[in-house]
Parts: structure tokens; sequence; C-alpha cells
């Protein structure tokens, strides 16, 4: 009974009372909670959980991207509200998640430039071969 009860209040916290999800570009699902909520932490756990199981690195810089945007909205919204005092938490979370993105993308277009370089030498390599056996076909013929 214990369980279920405090189950009901953690989802409580995660689903709004009224239905008015902010909508993003990519409308993930996550928790409702501006920086001003003592349960903030709740949501940078929870995009952190998202972003250990993305293995894809386009993706995973994808996921920086709109959770930065989120921040800055959010950033806005503290702004607007009058908590600009509030907003360097979620400032430096918004730098440190655009940080990440640029680096998850440029390791992404090193693993394909090597990728190519792999694949060609593997082309190379196969040519390499083929030229060969013709040398040794040529060479069982005389």
């Amino acid at each position: 009974m214990k369980k279920i009860l405090i189950l009901i209040l953690i989802l409580g916290f995660f689903l709004p009372a009224n239905n008015t999800w902010a909508k993003f570009p990519d409308d993930l699902p996550g928790p409702n909670i501006m920086p001003d909520s003592p349960f903030y932490f709740l949501k940078i756990w929870y995009e952190k959980i998202v972003l250990f199981f993305t293995f894809n690195l386009e993706k995973k810089a994808e996921k920086y991207k709109i959770f930065a945007e989120k921040r800055a909205y959010e950033i806005k919204q503290l702004i607007t509200k009058g908590k600009g005092d509030l907003a360097e938490k979620p400032k430096e979370i918004y730098k440190s998640y655009l940080d990440k993105a640029k680096q998850k993308l440029e390791k992404a277009i090193q693993k394909a430039i090597d990728k190519k370089k792999d694949d060609l030498r593997q082309r190379l390599e196969q040519k390499l071969e083929e030229i060969k056996n013709k040398i040794m076909q040529t060479i069982n013929l005389w």
C-alpha cells in the first residue's frame, strides 16, 4: 500500500493537473518542472538518464541541443516571472549541453571520416588482391 501511495505521489509531480505542456521542437516527454521547483534536480536526472541510454552520437548531440533549448525556454520564463537570480543554474546547464552537443557531433564526424578511410583501405586492398591474382594467373600461363 505504501509503495502505491509513493508511486502516485511521484507521478503527481510529473503529470500536471491542467495538462498545459510546453511544446518543444521534438516533443520529448519529460517532467514539466521549472528551475524554481525543489524537484528540478529530478528533471536533470531524467535528461541524464535519457542521454546515457542514447548510443548514436548524432542522436545524442541532437538531444543535447534540444535539452539546451528547453533550458533557454526555462531561463526566459524565469526572467519573465522576475526570478532572474534563479536562472544561473539553467544557464550553466544550457552552456554545458551546447558544448557537449558540439563535442558529440565532432566525434561523430571523426568516426565517419575514419570509417570512410577504412572503407577506402579495404577497397584498395581488395583491388591489390585482384591484381596479385591476375599476376599469378599470368605467370602460370607461361
